[in-house]
This record gives C-alpha cells, structure tokens and sequence, in this order.
C-alpha cells in the first residue's frame, strides 16, 4: 500500500467559501439586471409590444417633435397637440381637455368610442381583420383619400385600418378618407378643434408600418419642427371586453408567473451547476499506488510448506506441497487438475532427461520429519524448475 497525504480542512473550507461567493454574487447580478415590470396595456407609449405605441412617440421625435407621456391636459392657452390613443379619461380630464381646445388647442382623438364630444354617427364599417403583404400599397390602402377638404391631409394616398368605423361628416367643418363617411373629421370647439379617428389600432407599433398610417400621425401632430406633443393617458379603468370575447386575450398561464418566480428558478439551477462544479473539483493532484507484484507459485508452495514445518505439521505440509505440485503441473502441461498420478508422469518423462517414474515417486511419497519435508520441497522445485525450462525450450 502507498502512503497517502491526508488533505487538511482548509481546502474543503476554501471551496465552500468561494462556492458561496459565487452564488451570492450570482444573486446580486440577476436582481440587478432582471426587474420585475408590470404588464403594459394596450397602446402604451412605453411598450415594445405589438398593441403598444412606442413606434409612434419615436417617428414623431425624428420628424423634430417634443414628445412627452401625461395625465393631465395641458392648461389652456398652452402651445402643443394632444393626443388621446384610447379614452380612459376621468370626467376631470375631459373637462380639463375640453377647456384646452377651447382655448385654441388641438386634441386628436384616436379612439372612436369616444365620449368627449357625445355619441358620434357612423355610416360605415371598414377593414376585415386581415393584414396585407408588406411592400405591397394597392393591397394595404383599405380607406383611399376620396373626398378630403383638410389640407394637411391632401397629400396622403390612403390608411389601412383592421377594424374601423367611418362618421357622418355633417356638423363638422372637415372631413377626409372615406366615400361612404369620414374616417377623419374635425369639430370646432371654441377657438380650438378635436379631430376624432375612425380607429386608433393604426398608430399602434404592429400597424403604424402599413400604407400612409405614419404619414397621418406626423401631418395632425407635427405640423412643424419643434412642436411639442402630448400623449394623454387616462386614469379610468380600462374598456370592458367586447361580448363574446371573454377568454380570448393573448396571455398564457406562463405570462402570469412573476418574474420573481423564473428568477427563482434560474437562480437554483445556476446554484445546482456552482455546487456540482466545486465539488468535483479534486484537492490536489491523484495519487498513484503502486501495483502488488504478484508471488510466484513455486515461491507460494515453499511459504506454505515453511509455514507447516514450524508448525510441526509435516505430514499436513507434505500433502499440501504434493496437492499444489500437481496441480502446478497439470496446469502447466494442459491437462485436468483430476489427472492420475501415473498418466501426468508419462506426460512430464516422455521426451525428457526425467526417467519415468520420477514424478510418480516425489508426488507419492510419504513424509514424517522435517527432514523428509525439506528434501520433498527441494525435489517438487527440482521438477517444476526442470519442467519450465524444457517448456521455455520447446
């Protein structure tokens, strides 16, 4: 056996320090970077999402607009737009949007369920739920110009809308887009006027894209660099659902999950792979143990017969050497370990300088001294000696 090195306790000590070091650092670095955020809403200017609205709030600031996200109308007299991409105000803020416009502030108004202005007539539906190919103009364009008296919108070629609803125009003092009503129509309102939208689905980031839907939010919003612009966000609740459309939101359970339970999660498995990691890792370097050198049989057969003689066993010794003997032979000379005695002779002496009779002799001979033991050790090594050599020759 080697002698081995017993490894300390600091080594195991380190280890389950640094493991620990790695894991709270791998903590720290997770809550950093992984905050949970509430779920936007539907035309969110903060949103990257489809329903959102941040493509909108970042074309108005290249075409040279100040953008800003309120809950509160400008007062009035104040310079800028504002916009209003879904109606969830309280009746404070529509009076407070009410008394901008008369001021001679301009408010457009992309939600068409909207109250600010009382119920609006429709005359017409438009859009079948369906989205063209992109680059292709003729397929996008569902609301052509037609009939347009707004001279910001002149220059437009058509809007592509999924689900919008075209107003009877009477009673205001513009309209555009549409043939059948107005997609887009204007009411005076004190010195100032509100814009009212077939649809507000159009500036959202997954359509904003399609036809001249941008082309209209710059030409009523931006009518020159350095304007300024204000989304207004409501503080009412959000619309109920349509009829029929309860279950048929986009979310998954998955996306109900707090974020705080998958960073959980993550953090468990990363700690399983730093625990697995440090605790493969081995103190030191291997150590080798040498192989045991295996005792040659001749050599085994005297230890046992040297073992028999102190104990003055000489009979027992002597019939224990013959046993290991012949079966040493037998091995030896491919035969079954049952061979007589007289056929394993005639095998050993054929071809051989032992007479016949030579092996039978030793292998049967009885012993009662010590004397007699020795001189049967010598004798069994003489034939087993001879025999490996002559075998070595052949």
């Amino acid at each position: 056996m080697s002698t081995r090195r017993a490894s300390t306790g600091s080594g195991g000590g380190t280890r389950s320090g640094i493991t620990a070091v790695l894991l709270v650092a791998a903590a720290v670095a997770m809550m950093l970077l992984v905050r949970a955020r509430p779920a936007t809403q539907p035309f969110d200017p903060r949103s990257d999402a489809g329903s959102g609205t941040r493509g909108l709030v970042i074309l108005l600031r290249q075409e040279g607009a100040s953008v800003d996200v309120v809950h509160s109308a400008p007062g009035p007299g104040t310079d800028g737009r504002v916009l209003v991409l879904q109606d969830r105000l309280s009746d404070s803020q529509h009076r407070d949007l009410l008394a901008f416009a008369a001021a001679g502030g301009v408010v457009v108004m992309a939600d068409p369920g909207s109250t600010l202005l009382g119920p609006q007539i429709t005359t017409a539906t438009v859009g079948d739920g369906t989205k063209p190919p992109i680059r292709d103009l003729a397929a996008e364009i569902v609301v052509p110009v037609a009939s347009c008296d707004i001279p910001a919108l002149q220059h437009l070629r058509g809007l592509f809308v999924l689900h919008g609803v075209l107003f009877d125009g009477a009673g205001s003092v513009r309209h555009c887009f549409g043939s059948d009503g107005s997609f887009v129509i204007v009411h005076p309102h004190g010195t100032g006027v509100i814009v009212q939208l077939g649809d507000n689905a159009l500036f959202t980031n997954q359509l904003l894209r399609y036809a001249d839907n941008g082309g209209l939010a710059t030409a009523l919003l931006v009518p020159s660099r350095g304007a300024n612009v204000s989304i207004l966000v409501g503080d009412g609740p959000a619309p109920p659902s349509p009829a029929g459309a309860s279950g048929g939101g986009q979310q998954k359970l998955a996306d109900l999950v707090r974020p705080g339970v998958w960073m959980a999660f993550a953090q468990l498995a990363l700690a399983f792979v730093v625990f697995a990691i440090a605790r493969a890792v081995r103190p030191g370097r291997p150590v080798r143990e040498p192989e045991q050198v295996p005792i040659a049989g001749s050599e085994l057969v005297v230890a046992t017969g040297v073992l028999m003689q102190r104990a003055q066993h000489a009979s027992r010794a002597a019939s224990l050497l013959r046993f290991q003997a012949h079966r040493t032979l037998c091995e030896r000379h491919h035969l079954a370990s049952s061979t007589p005695v007289s056929v394993l002779d005639a095998a050993i002496t054929d071809g051989s300088p032992l007479s016949p009779g030579t092996v039978t002799e030793v292998l049967e001979r009885e012993v009662h001294d010590a004397a007699g033991l020795l001189r049967l050790s010598n004798d069994l090594r003489s034939i087993q000696i001879r025999t490996a050599t002559e075998g070595a020759h052949q």
